[in-house]
C-alpha cells in the first residue's frame, strides 16, 4: 500500500524504521523470538538501502510520480521564506510517517522545510500535547505538517499552502481545507491524477462550487455559526480499513441493519450531514472555569436544536481541548437520538463490496438443467442477528396499527413491537382483505429499560401470541428472542404518534399480559355466564386444547339455551336441540351443570393468512355459512382479547414485511451507497412470481431501454471507428443477460431477490424452534382422568397450568399429526432463472434513474460490474468523445439547417453533424460518413425518452401495455409517418433515382391514408388511429428520424436537452394523437387480447348473449369471473368492440385491476402465443357473426381463455 501512495523507497524506509524501533524497545528477556528477531535485525541492519530518487528518467527511479509532484510544489514555496506554514492532508498514518522520513533526507532540495507528522490522537484528547504542537507550528520549529484525515478537525493556525495531497468524497473535508488557509496569501492544491475519472468527479463534487461557503465559515468558527440550508453531500466514509474499524475498542453507536460503527471522531460528520437548518449555532464550545487549585482548563460542547424537536440542547462531558468537546458533544447527539430512535442508520458508513472481498455465485446451491434455473439461498436480515449483541433490559417500541378493515364491528388493536436495536424507518405499507386493503402505520418510540421480572412476562406474552395464531409449540430461550410482542392500554391506543410514545413503559397493558401468561383460556364461572361484558371483545374455542380452531364472539343470546334449537343453525337440524347435537358429537359428553344458561353466537375465527398478496382469496372469507352457536359451560375463553388477536394474526405478514425494507437497505448500503430510493428499490428485488403488491416488471422496462441507451453512448465514444454492425456487437457485450446474470451473480445479488410467495403457514420468527410434543402426551396420556362426565385435566405446555379437557391428549396428537413441515430448507431457499436475475439487474439500474437521474444510474451500473471502463460520470462521454470534423461531410443545401432546426424546435451547434445525419450512403465518397452511426445511437436515445415518456404518463399501466405502445411508437412504420408529416425527408441526401421514387410514392400513399382514417375516426367519434399499418416504408425514412436524433444528441455535448425538445415539438404531439391503447389497433379486441397475453392471464373471456329480437345483442367481458365491462347493441360484432373498448377505459382508469384480481403467471402451464392467436381468431369470427347471420334466440356463447 505504501510504494503505491509513496514509492518503493517507503518500503527500505519502513524496515529502517521497525529496526530503530525494536532496537529502542526490546526486552532480551521478555521475547522469545529473541534469536529470530536478531536474524531479521543483523539482515536488515547491513541491508544497502536505496535513497529516494525523483529522477523520472532514472532506472533507480523509486518514487512515485505523485509524489514527485508533491515535491515540486514544496519547492516552488520557497518563495514564502520563513514565513512558510503548510499542511499536507493524506488519509493514512503510515504514509504520513514515511513522507516525513523521506523529507528529511532531501536536505538540498527541501532545506527550508522542517516536517512533522500529526498521527497522534493525543492531539484531539491532550491538552497539553495540543498546545505545544502550536506553539511549535507558530514558532518555526515545524512550518509543514503531514496531517492523516480522522485529525482535518483540528483547531490549527492558518496555513500558506494547503495541498490535498489525497482526494475525499467529502463536502466537510473539502470546508475544512479551505479554512486552514483563510490567509490572504492562501492556496489550496487538489493533487488530482491527469486522466483519472474518478478525481475529476470527485473535485466536480465535492469541492469549489459545489460546496456553500457558508459550511466553509461553520467550520472555520467551529460549528460556532448559523447552518446554511444548502445540506452536505457526504458518503460518510471515514477512510478507515476494516481492521481498523474491527480493532478499536471505544465504545460506538452500532448499526444494526448492515453492522456498521459510529465512533467519537465520526459524529462530527453525521451531525453536519442530519441537513437541519438552524439560525443560530450548532455548537458552542465554552471553557469550563478552572479550579483554583492546580486545575487543567477543560472544555464543554453544548449542541442546539431546532424548536419543536424532542431534542433541544445536548451537551457533551468536559474535554481538555475544544475539539474533543466538539466530537464529544456531537457523539452525545448522535447517541441520544439513537436511544430515541431517532438516529438514520445511513449516517453511519457500511464498507462497500470490494472486488477483493466479493466471491461468485455466493448463494448458488444447485441447478436444474433441464428448466435452466437455479437454485439460491434467501437473504436474512442481518439486524436480527446484530441486535441480539445488544443489553437485553433496553429495548426499542414500534407501535403498529392497521385501522379497521373490516368495520367498526371488528376491531383490530394497535400492538407493540419490542426490538433489541431501534428499527430503522419504515415507510406505511398496505396489507389486503380481498377487496379492501388496510394500511399498516408505524410509530417508534424512544427506548425503554425493563427489569428482569417484566422482561420475562413479556418473553411469555410474546410466545403465548405465536403459539395461538401459528398453532405451533413454538420455543425461544429469553436471549434468543430478537423481538417481543405487548398490548397496548385501551386508553394509550387511541393515538400513538411520537409524542404519545415517550414512556412506553406504563403504557403497556400488564394485567392483559399476565392473564395471556397465566394460561392459554380460562372457565366461565356460574357467576359470569349471564354477565355480556364477559363476552365483549373475547375469541372463544369450543375445544381446550392448546391448538385448535378459535371463534370471534357475536353477541350473547339470553334468548336461547342449550335446551333451544335455532332455526338459523343448520348443524343441529337433525337433534331436538343443542344438548342433544353435544351429546351426539362431543365423546365422553353426558350433562351439563346448568341446562338453562344463555348461548353464545359466535363466527368462526380467521387464521393466519398471506396478506401480502393482492389477489389472494382467503377461504374464511369466501365461504361463509349461518350463525354458529356455542355453549359457555364447555367452552374455553382465549386469555387474548379478539382485537389483539385479529392483530396478532397479521404479524406473520407484518413481520415479512420488515424483513423486506431491512433486505432493501442492506442492499443498497453495502452495493449501491444508498443512491437508491427504498422505495424504487423494494419493487426492484420484487419479481412478479413473488405476487407482492408491486414488482419489478415496470422498473424493468425503464432499466432496460436505459441501458441499451447508456450502452450505445458507451460503445459509440470509446469505438470511434466501429461500424453500425460492429457498434451492435459491442453493446451485446454488456446488456445480453447472460453478461447481466455473470454480473448479478459476482455481487450475490440472487440472495436478495424476492422471487418466491410469501409461506405464510411456514412463518417462524428468529430462532424460535417447534417444540416436539409427542413424547411428552405419552408420557402424560395416563394421568388424564376422567374426573366427571365433563372431561379431564390438560397441562398448558408452555405454563405447565392445568385446564380441564377430556380431549387434550388426543388434540395435541392430532394437531402435530396434521402439522405436516415442510423441509426447512423450503422457506429460505428459492429457484430463479438467469432472465429473473438480469431482470432484476435492469430494474435496478431503472429505480437508480429514477432517484437521481441518469449519473445515479451509471454509478449503478458501475456497482453492478457491467464492463464499463473509463466512465465515472456522464461528463466523461463529452471529454472523450471524437466527431467528425466538418470537412468530411457533404454540404448542406441552401436553407436545410434553419428548416430543419424549424421542424424540430432544437438548433445545432455543429451544423456538419445535421448533415451527417442526412446524409444516405449512396452518395459516392461519403460512405464512412454517413447516418449509420448517428442512426445507432439515435435509436438507443429515442427509444429511451420512448418508454420514460410512457412510465410518466400513465404512472400505474400494466407492463404488458407499455412494451405495446413502445413497440408502437418506435416502429419504423411509425418514424416514417413522423418524418414524412413533419417534412424532414424533403432534406434528405442521396444519389439513388429509385430511392427517390419511392420516397416520393410512399408520402403520397401515407397523406392519402391520413386522410380516409380521419374521416374515419370522426365518423366513428374516435381518435384516429395508426394510418401507416399495413404500408412498406423505405429505411431511409426511419433512420433519418433516429440520425438526426444522434446528431442533436452528440451536438449538445452528449446531454439529452435539443433532444427532448424535439420529443416534445414533433413526436409527444404525434404519439398522444395517435398511438394509444384505444389507437393501436382499428379492433380494441385485439389489443385487449395482447394485453391479457402479456399479463398471463388465462381466465379472460368474452360472453356474447342474444337478449331478443328487438333488444339486441349483449357482450361482458369477464375476467377470473368479475365482468370488466359489458355493451349492448344491435349486433354482436359491435357489442364485442365497444365492450372491449369499455373494458380498455377500464384498465387505463384502474392499471391496478390485474395485478390484484388476476395470479395465472405463478401457475407453471402457461398458454402459447399460437393458442392465444388461435382463440383471438376464433374470438373475432364469433363477434362478426353477428355482422352476416342472425344468431338463434336465447344463444349465449362463451369465448374463453382457460
Amino acid at each position: 500500500m505504501l510504494w503505491s501512495k509513496v514509492g518503493l523507497c517507503a518500503s527500505d524506509l519502513v524496515w529502517r524504521r521497525a529496526i530503530r524501533e525494536y532496537v529502542a524497545n526490546r526486552n532480551d528477556d521478555d521475547d522469545p523470538n529473541f534469536e529470530i528477531a536478531n536474524k531479521i535485525r543483523d539482515l536488515v541492519k547491513n541491508w544497502v538501502f536505496a535513497m529516494p530518487n525523483l529522477n523520472l528518467s532514472s532506472r533507480g527511479f523509486n518514487v512515485t510520480p505523485k509524489f514527485v509532484q508533491l515535491i515540486h510544489v514544496l519547492k516552488s514555496c520557497g518563495a514564502y521564506g520563513d514565513t512558510f506554514c503548510g499542511i499536507v492532508l493524506v488519509q493514512r498514518s503510515e504514509v504520513a510517517i514515511i513522507m516525513v522520513d523521506i523529507m528529511r533526507t532531501m536536505i538540498d532540495e527541501l532545506a527550508f522545510i522542517r516536517p512533522y507528522a500529526l498521527t497522534s490522537e493525543l492531539l484531539v484528547t491532550d491538552g497539553h500535547e495540543q498546545r505545544e504542537l502550536l506553539h511549535n507550528f507558530a514558532n518555526g520549529k515545524f512550518n509543514l505538517l503531514i496531517l492523516i484525515k480522522n485529525l482535518e478537525d483540528i483547531d490549527l493556525p492558518r496555513a500558506n499552502v494547503f495541498i490535498r495531497y489525497n482526494l475525499f468524497e467529502s463536502q466537510l473535508s473539502y470546508a475544512f481545507a479551505c479554512a486552514h488557509t483563510m490567509v490572504p496569501d492562501g492556496h489550496l492544491i487538489h493533487m488530482a491524477e491527469k486522466g483519472n475519472d474518478l478525481h475529476r468527479r470527485t473535485l466536480q463534487e465535492y469541492s469549489g462550487l459545489a460546496v456553500d461557503d457558508k459550511w466553509i465559515e461553520v467550520v472555520s468558527q467551529g460549528g460556532n455559526s448559523s447552518i446554511p440550508s444548502c445540506p452536505l453531500k457526504e458518503t460518510g466514509n471515514p477512510y478507515r480499513s476494516d481492521e481498523e474499524t474491527a480493532s478499536r475498542p471505544e465504545v460506538s453507536i452500532g448499526d444494526p441493519v448492515n453492522g456498521g460503527r459510529l465512533f467519537e471522531d465520526d459524529a462530527l460528520l453525521a451531525v453536519a450531514a442530519l441537513q437541519i437548518h438552524l439560525f443560530s449555532p450548532l455548537f458552542v464550545v465554552h471553557p469550563i472555569p478552572i479550579p483554583s487549585m492546580g486545575g487543567v482548563q477543560q472544555f464543554v460542547c453544548t449542541v442546539t436544536l431546532p424548536p419543536g424537536l424532542p431534542l433541544q440542547t445536548i451537551q457533551g462531558p468536559p474535554r481538555s481541548t475544544p475539539t474533543h468537546a466538539r466530537r464529544s458533544g456531537a457523539y452525545q447527539f448522535c447517541l441520544q437520538l439513537f436511544e430515541l430512535s431517532g438516529l438514520d442508520f445511513r449516517l453511519i458508513y457500511t464498507p462497500r463490496r470490494s472486488d477483493e472481498t466479493a466471491y461468485a455465485n455466493p448463494s448458488l446451491l444447485k441447478s436444474d438443467l433441464v428448466s435452466g434455473n437455479s437454485c439460491y439461498m434467501r437473504k436474512r436480515p442481518d439486524f436480527w442477528v446484530n441486535s441480539l449483541q445488544n443489553s437485553k433490559e433496553r429495548l426499542f417500541p414500534v407501535v403498529v396499527s392497521v385501522g379497521n378493515p373490516e368495520g367498526p364491528s371488528e376491531p383490530y388493536a394497535p400492538i407493540i413491537i419490542l426490538t433489541r436495536q431501534p428499527l430503522p424507518h419504515l415507510e406505511p405499507f398496505k396489507l389486503f382483505f380481498y377487496g379492501v386493503f388496510a394500511t399498516v402505520k408505524n410509530a417508534r418510540g424512544p427506548a425503554v429499560i425493563f427489569d428482569g421480572e417484566r422482561l420475562n412476562d413479556l418473553h411469555s406474552y410474546t410466545l403465548r401470541i405465536c403459539r395461538t395464531i401459528a398453532n405451533k409449540a413454538f420455543v425461544c430461550s429469553m436471549e434468543k428472542m430478537a423481538y417481543f410482542i405487548a398490548p397496548l392500554l385501551p386508553s394509550q391506543a387511541k393515538d400513538v404518534s411520537w409524542s404519545n410514545l415517550i414512556d412506553l413503559h406504563d403504557a403497556i397493558d400488564w394485567q392483559a399480559v399476565a392473564r395471556a401468561n397465566s394460561n392459554y383460556i380460562t372457565r366461565f364461572s356460574s357467576d359470569s355466564l349471564r354477565d355480556p361484558s364477559e363476552f365483549e371483545d373475547a375469541v372463544v374455542q369450543d375445544r381446550l386444547a392448546e391448538f385448535t380452531r378459535r371463534c370471534y364472539v357475536v353477541r350473547l343470546r339470553p334468548d336461547l339455551s342449550p335446551m333451544s334449537k335455532p332455526p338459523d343453525s343448520p348443524r343441529e337440524m337433525e337433534y331436538a336441540n343443542i344438548l342433544e347435537y353435544c351429546k351426539a358429537r362431543r365423546k365422553g359428553f353426558q350433562s351439563l351443570q346448568d341446562n338453562n344458561q344463555p348461548l353464545i353466537e359466535v363466527s368462526k375465527a380467521a387464521t393466519v393468512l398471506n396478506r401480502l398478496n393482492p389477489v389472494h382469496k382467503p377461504l374464511i372469507e369466501t365461504n361463509k355459512t349461518g350463525p354458529k352457536y356455542l355453549i359457555p359451560e364447555l367452552c374455553g375463553k382465549c386469555t387474548i382479547p379478539a382485537s389483539i388477536y385479529r392483530t396478532a394474526l397479521l404479524l406473520p405478514s407484518i413481520t415479512r414485511r420488515i424483513d423486506d425494507f431491512l433486505i432493501v437497505k442492506e442492499l443498497n448500503a453495502q452495493f449501491f451507497a444508498n443512491m437508491i430510493l427504498e422505495q424504487h428499490l423494494l419493487s426492484a428485488v420484487f419479481a412478479p412470481s413473488a405476487t407482492f403488491e408491486t414488482d419489478y416488471e415496470r422498473l424493468e422496462l425503464l432499466g432496460d431501454s436505459f441501458l441499451k441507451y447508456f450502452s450505445s453512448v458507451y460503445v459509440f465514444v470509446f469505438n470511434p471507428a466501429l461500424s453500425e454492425g460492429a457498434l451492435h456487437k459491442a453493446r451485446q457485450h454488456i446488456i445480453s443477460n447472460k453478461v447481466l446474470t455473470q454480473c448479478a451473480l459476482s455481487i450475490g445479488l440472487p440472495s436478495y431477490i424476492q422471487g418466491k410467495t410469501f409461506s405464510y403457514k411456514l412463518w417462524q420468527p428468529p430462532n424460535f424452534t417447534v417444540q416436539d410434543l409427542s413424547l411428552q402426551h405419552l408420557g402424560r396420556s395416563n394421568d388424564l382422568t376422567s374426573s366427571s362426565g365433563n372431561g379431564g385435566m390438560a397441562i398448558d405446555t408452555m405454563t405447565q397450568a392445568p385446564v380441564n379437557d377430556i380431549n387434550a391428549s388426543a388434540m395435541h396428537s392430532t394437531s402435530q399429526s396434521k402439522m405436516k413441515h415442510k423441509a426447512p430448507d423450503d422457506n429460505i431457499t428459492q429457484w430463479l432463472g438467469d432472465k429473473t436475475i438480469a431482470d432484476v439487474a435492469e430494474a435496478i439500474i431503472g429505480a437508480a434513474y429514477l432517484s437521481g437521474g441518469r449519473d445515479v444510474a451509471l454509478r449503478v451500473i458501475k456497482a453492478l460490474r457491467l464492463p464499463v471502463a473509463n466512465v465515472e460520470q456522464w461528463e466523461d462521454f463529452r471529454q472523450k468523445a471524437l466527431a467528425p470534423p466538418s470537412n468530411v461531410t457533404p454540404r448542406l443545401r441552401g436553407g436545410t439547417l434553419s428548416a430543419v432546426e424549424g421542424i424540430i424546435g432544437a438548433s445545432f451547434k455543429y451544423p456538419h453533424l445535421l448533415s451527417q445525419a442526412l446524409t444516405h450512403g449512396s452518395i459516392h465518397g461519403y460512405e464512412n460518413t454517413c447516418y449509420e452511426r448517428l442512426e445507432f445511437l439515435g435509436d438507443a436515445v429515442l427509444d429511451f425518452l420512448v418508454v420514460r415518456h410512457v412510465f410518466n404518463r400513465d404512472d400505474h399501466m400494466s407492463p404488458g401495455a407499455m412494451t405495446l405502445l413502445k413497440s408502437a411508437m418506435v416502429s419504423n412504420s411509425a418514424l416514417a409517418a413522423v418524418c414524412v408529416r413533419t417534412g424532414l425527408h424533403a432534406y434528405l441526401l442521396y444519389e439513388s433515382y429509385a430511392l427517390g421514387n419511392s420516397i416520393q410514392s410512399y408520402a403520397e400513399q401515407l397523406e392519402t391514408r391520413r386522410q380516409e382514417e380521419h374521416q374515419k375516426a370522426v365518423r366513428d367519434g374516435r381518435p384516429p388511429g395508426q394510418y401507416w399499418l399495413d404500408m412498406e416504408p423505405p429505411k431511409i425514412l426511419s433512420d433519418v428520424v433516429e440520425s438526426i436524433i444522434g446528431a442533436l444528441y452528440i451536438s449538445d455535448g452528449f446531454t439529452s436537452d435539443g433532444v427532448e425538445l424535439m420529443f416534445k415539438t414533433i413526436l409527444e404531439p404525434f404519439y398522444d394523437q395517435h398511438v394509444t391503447i384505444k389507437t393501436l389497433s382499428h379492433h380494441p379486441t385485439k389489443i385487449l387480447f395482447e394485453i391479457m397475453q402479456t399479463q398471463g392471464c388465462q381466465q379472460f373471456s368474452i360472453e356474447k348473449q342474444k337478449l331478443g329480437e328487438t333488444d339486441g345483442t349483449r357482450c361482458d367481458v369477464i375476467v377470473h369471473d368479475i365482468i370488466l365491462a359489458s355493451a349492448t347493441e344491435s349486433t354482436g360484432y359491435i357489442a364485442g368492440r365497444m365492450a372491449s373498448t369499455a373494458a380498455l377505459d377500464a384498465l387505463e382508469g384502474d392499471p391496478s385491476f390485474m395485478a390484484h384480481n388476476c395470479s395465472c403467471r405463478n401457475f407453471r402451464t402457461q398458454i402459447g402465443k399460437k393458442d392465444y392467436k388461435n382463440r383471438l381468431e376464433k374470438m373475432l369470427a364469433d363477434l362478426e357473426e353477428g355482422q352476416n347471420a342472425t344468431t338463434e334466440e336465447g344463444h349465449n356463447d362463451a369465448m374463453e381463455v382457460n
